[in-house]
């Protein structure tokens, strides 16, 4: 009798349920703005923008853009402040400021406390004049509250303003977070701090230079206090994604891994990326990259100056990190981004990352992180193609639909074929739909179609197929990183799973396929197809295996794993062939992904 190389074996023709248990996920958080749906803190001052300085006598514009002197705490040193030239000037700031919908805005009694000798109002969305030193209560009509420093005595200066949110006064100061954020990011794993950290763009080149948690407001071009990263993460058991500043010194980079080695709580590991999208050049940091790798002599163009720089800086940050975190270095993930859509990137960045000329250390990467959004290119093309006016929402989403596989799927796989070539584990950095126009961003018509179909129930069925592939996949441990967590839809896109916070999940599509989807341990999704007609057959004159597949459905994904659960081979491409030449004798188990289900089985291989 003749011997087959391979003995084939059913395992399990039909899998009737999938539970999504401990599915891996993150999310970024929106920026801490004053104009933020998001309400992070009970205080809402903690998000108040920056000074805007005006002629106190009420003459003059809104914006005088006079300079004011500033205590260290960013409070005026004196008010009305004369420099001599221009008039006598006050300050004001704005918090929860053009809040969208109605909704967003708390209603009810709120508490404002003032320090110092002084005086200050209120105008717009609440109304009233206050004498410093005070605690006051009012109750605003809407949303746009503008607080002003009308005087504030040179030797006690108003300071420590807080506007406490109804329901908070008496412990906004020992537990300092929003009871609905806190519970909005109960389900993640991981928080990315990319806009927390205001890491595109960021001045911040020294420690000296990060933002003091006692300065008056969060929303600095610096970032937030790092005191309020650690805390968060410390009250809420979730580990920290850290983008550090582009421009940031060693040192700076020293002091940050010593900071969170510090204050962080022992069991929370912290994701660590150098600044964000180094290669996109619409960020201050793709053009200092370049010109930082011209400085060391880089070859290329600038675009490969930058992306050798980024190679090179992110061995930096790793090797500095771990000189400070020592025998503890198994909390860190070490992560290298790239552009989702280019592989051939990828491999360039991190091959540069390998070479001792870049990475004199030897000190490893875990992670290669993309950022597969689909649907990027829908909102151009309606209208390139003079449909504005006629496309209905229906339409919008059985584009966005029919996008996923180029846009993510594709890249996806090629990209993970990347991260298996260079040992690294494959995760997001960022992800979602993408439905925003560059070319007609002005068209009010277009922008609400684009955002209404962000709102429909289809969303969440588009969704759950998008997340269902990335972990049917790659594995159920394998991060997926949302962009973005709450906040209003607009032209410049609809980023937020919920449009504001304590939006009702009826409203929320893209939420609620987090919620049934990845979240939880009691979620599933009933599979209806038996699968019966997917089988592996061998071919007996060499070790090359072939997916026969009769069953209607499409074949999305095939991984072959050994007896100890390692991933030794995979596509997810549509390959439908694989030659098992290079695997040892043994018993291997193959998962096929589809449209619909998963099938498994069995192989011994002789």
């Amino acid at each position: 009798m003749k011997k087959y190389p391979l003995l084939l074996v059913l395992f399990c023709l039909a899998i009737q349920t999938q539970i999504y248990s401990q599915r891996k996920v993150g999310t970024n958080l929106s920026s801490i703005t004053d104009y933020s749906e998001e309400l992070v803190f009970k205080d809402a001052f903690k998000a108040a923008r920056q000074w805007i300085p005006f002629n106190s006598d009420g003459s003059g514009g809104w914006d005088s853009g006079v300079e004011i002197p500033l205590g260290i705490d960013g409070y005026p040193l004196e008010i009305p402040y004369d420099n001599g030239t221009d008039a006598p000037q006050a300050v004001r700031s704005l918090i929860l400021w053009d809040l969208e919908p109605e909704a967003a805005m708390p209603m009810g009694t709120y508490t404002l406390k003032i320090k110092g000798t002084g005086e200050v109002r209120l105008d717009f969305g609440a109304t009233g004049t206050f004498t410093s030193p005070g605690t006051y209560t009012f109750v605003p009509t809407g949303s746009n509250i503008a607080v002003s420093i009308l005087s504030s005595d040179v030797n006690d200066p108003v300071h420590d303003i807080e506007v406490i949110l109804p329901g908070y006064a008496d412990d906004h100061e020992t537990a300092p977070f929003h009871p609905e954020f806190l519970s909005f990011i109960d389900d993640f794993h991981v928080l990315r701090f990319m806009d927390w950290m205001r890491t595109n763009n960021s001045p911040v080149q020294v420690w000296a230079e990060r933002t003091s948690v006692d300065n008056y407001t969060q929303a600095m071009p610096s970032g937030i206090a790092y005191e309020h990263i650690v805390d968060l993460c410390n009250t809420a058991k979730k580990d920290p994604w850290i983008c550090i500043p582009h421009q940031a010194d060693d040192d700076f980079i020293t002091q940050m891994a010593h900071f969170l080695f510090d204050n962080l709580d022992q069991d929370l590991t912290v994701y660590l990326e150098y600044s964000n999208e180094v290669w996109n050049g619409i960020f201050a940091q793709n053009s200092y990259a370049s010109q930082q790798g011209a400085a060391l002599g880089y070859e290329g163009q600038p675009w490969e100056q930058a992306w050798q720089y980024t190679a090179k800086r992110s061995a930096d940050v790793f090797y500095l990190f771990e000189q400070v975190f020592g025998t503890n270095t198994d909390r860190l993930v070490k992560i290298i981004p790239s552009q989702s859509v280019n592989s051939w990137l990828s491999n360039y960045i991190i091959s540069r990352f390998e070479e001792p000329e870049y990475n004199p250390y030897g000190v490893e990467a875990d992670v290669l992180a993309i950022a597969p959004y689909f649907g990027g290119g829908i909102g151009d093309q309606i209208g390139n193609d003079g449909l504005i006016e006629s496309i209905t929402v229906d339409e919008i989403l059985n584009m966005v639909e029919a996008s996923l596989e180029e846009d993510a799927f594709i890249p996806i796989a090629s990209s993970l074929e990347v991260a298996n070539d260079h040992e690294l584990v494959l995760m997001t950095y960022e992800g979602g739909q993408h439905l925003v126009s560059y070319q007609y961003q002005s068209n009010e018509t277009l922008t609400q179609k684009l955002t209404d179909a962000n709102r429909h129930d289809r969303m969440e069925d588009i969704y759950c197929e998008y997340l269902n592939y990335w972990y049917l996949a790659l594995g159920e441990e394998t991060l997926f990183v949302n962009f973005s967590s709450q906040g209003s839809y607009s032209r410049y896109g609809s980023w937020g799973l919920k449009e504001y916070q304590g939006q009702p999940a009826e409203e929320t599509p893209k939420y609620r396929a987090f919620q049934n989807c990845v979240f939880g341990t009691s979620a599933s999704v009933q599979i209806d197809h038996k699968l019966t007609r997917i089988n592996i057959v061998p071919n007996p004159a060499n070790d090359v295996v072939e997916v026969m597949n009769t069953e209607g459905v499409k074949i999305k994904n095939v991984r072959f794993f050994d007896a100890s659960g390692k991933r030794v081979l995979e596509s997810l491409a549509g390959i439908q062939q694989f030659d098992l030449s290079s695997l040892q004798s043994g018993i291997y188990f193959v998962e096929i992904l589809t449209e619909v289900g998963v099938s498994r089985q069995k192989l011994i291989k002789y």
